[in-house]
């Protein structure tokens, strides 16, 4: 369940016994141009699907932990994102979705991830809006001919 604007999310505990302390990391996703329904948050090799926005997990406070977020997309993913955050206290890390499938996402520290594909996406929608405006002469062009 997602939580409303200003409410603390619940905390997804972690998927083993961590015998000693423990940590939260906030993650906030957001999508980019293109984005799958859901985010699939893995955490040491424990896939947790999750809905856009904020999310907490719990960690173990005294150990590298491997986090990786990507999307959902037909039978796979896409825009993968990972990074091994060391021990410590509570984080909070932020994922941005890519702009283009064929990019990767990127996870990092708050306001310092970016979108990737950007510039490959408006290149891309560039093409297709000159392909059609070609098309679009051509069709006036065989009009105006009377053919």
């Amino acid at each position: 369940m997602r939580p409303k604007p200003g409410q603390v999310p619940p905390v997804v505990p972690y998927a083993r016994p961590t015998g000693g302390p423990v940590r939260v990391l906030h993650l906030e996703t957001r999508r980019g141009m293109l984005a799958a329904a859901t985010t699939i948050v893995t955490i040491d090799g424990s896939s947790y699907p999750q809905p856009w926005g904020r999310t907490a997990f719990e960690l173990p406070a005294d150990r590298p932990v491997a986090v990786q977020v990507s999307q959902a997309w037909r039978n796979g993913t896409v825009g993968l994102a990972s990074l091994v955050v060391g021990p410590g206290p509570d984080l909070a890390l932020e994922y941005r979705g890519p702009s283009h499938f064929a990019m990767a996402g990127e996870l990092g520290a708050p306001g310092a991830v970016r979108h990737r594909g950007t510039a490959l996406q408006a290149s891309l929608l560039g093409c297709v809006g000159l392909l059609l405006l070609g098309l679009l002469a051509l069709v006036v062009a065989l009009v105006l001919t009377g053919l």
